[in-house]
């Protein structure tokens, strides 16, 4: 089965502007216990976060997932810019092949949102998207 988050995740670590502010801090899921002792800077977690499924009921082996994007910075103002680019490079695929995953599109889902990580209170920019991708490689 194709693994939307990996794929997300190698998109943004390819991006050189992301990768210009977040290097490789780039992680499925959550912050490495390794990370949250430099905290706060720039990072990305990409974690799947439910949803409808567009193909439900269909045999098309496609499916959509929702998923969050957190972007972390040293201040509110830094992780805002963080996710306008991981935004734009994520908008821009389509019709994509990235780690094995075939990727129709990714979008926004909703508006972004800004405050403090619940459990270390480091500042974030949070983004949902949904992405279309092919289920099998």
């Amino acid at each position: 089965m194709g693994d939307i988050v990996q794929a997300i995740i190698e998109i943004l670590k390819a991006d050189a502007t992301v990768a210009s502010l977040a290097g490789d801090r780039v992680f499925g899921d959550g912050l490495p216990a390794a990370e949250t002792a430099h905290m706060p800077r720039a990072a990305i977690v990409v974690r799947a976060s439910g949803g409808i499924s567009v193909a439900a009921g269909t045999n098309s082996r496609h499916d959509t997932q929702r998923v969050d994007v957190l972007y972390y910075g040293k201040t509110r103002f830094l992780a805002s810019e963080l996710q306008r680019i991981g935004r734009n490079g994520l908008g821009d695929v389509r019709r994509k092949i990235v780690s094995g995953c075939l990727i129709h599109w990714i979008e926004a889902a909703g508006g972004l949102s800004t405050g403090l990580d619940p459990e270390g209170k480091w500042p974030i920019s949070f983004q949902s998207y949904q992405a279309f991708f092919a289920e099998h490689a």
